[in-house]
């Protein structure tokens, strides 16, 4: 909680054992095989897919690799790791919003954006910064084969952008190596990383070596629920 409070991430080493980790892995292939099977595009241009949207359709043939992913994103051993990190005020109770499959693309490589979770879908800088200084969001994602890239900034969770990280993360070089205090986050397969979706970061994305990363993404703020009412009421 220490690091994740100052670093906005930590790592749980050796999370998956190596049995573990191949029964996981069967059955998130499943999900990925299928899409890309179905697909010139999702799992083939794109980085990962989503098992609770792209992936739940192929599932439905093997109801079982679902129940194992399942099993794992809603596990005591996950939920464990998320307890205390909510912002005062927020809920202690992790809400599941998606699960994701990070595979390897088979067309070409690519630099991705730098970013902030938290930018998707605001176009206002302002409705963003409250947003980052008032709810958490996290990722739990676990390595199934060696996976280094993920990129942070850390600490950057915890505060709003310098001048540069804001030129960058909202401007026209949103791919640069030269993202200031940025840390490589290397994973061996059966580690874990939780790391805060408000921090800035970004991956790279390459065919080869194959990449087999689950990513869960949770929220504690409480969902606002709009009441509707009858016409004249």
């Amino acid at each position: 909680m220490d690091a994740f409070r100052a670093r906005g991430f930590f790592v749980v080493r050796d999370f998956l054992d190596a049995e573990g980790r191949a029964e996981l892995r069967r059955a998130c292939d499943v999900a990925l095989l299928h899409t890309r099977a179905l697909s010139r595009e999702t799992g083939h241009s794109t980085p990962r897919i989503s098992l609770l949207t792209d992936g739940v359709a192929c599932l439905q043939d093997d109801p079982g690799a679902l129940e194992r992913i399942a099993a794992l994103i809603g596990s005591p051993r996950v939920c464990a790791l998320l307890s205390g990190l909510a912002c005062p005020g927020e809920e202690d109770t992790p809400r599941l919003k998606d699960a994701h499959y990070y595979h390897e693309p088979t067309r070409r490589d690519w630099d991705g954006d730098w970013h902030r979770d938290s930018q998707l879908g605001q176009a206002d800088p302002e409705v963003e910064r409250a947003i980052v200084a008032t709810t958490t969001s996290v990722h739990f994602r676990l390595a199934l084969e060696d996976d280094d890239r993920l990129e942070i900034v850390p600490g950057s969770h915890a505060r709003w952008d310098t001048p540069d990280e804001l030129r960058i993360r909202r401007g026209a070089d949103r791919t640069t190596p030269d993202m200031p205090n940025a840390a490589r986050v290397a994973l061996r397969a059966g580690d874990a990383c939780v790391f805060h979706a408000w921090s800035i970061h970004r991956a790279t994305y390459l065919r080869a070596p194959p990449r087999r990363t689950l990513d869960a993404l949770y929220a504690f703020a409480r969902p606002t629920v709009r009441r509707w009412t009858s016409p004249g009421v």
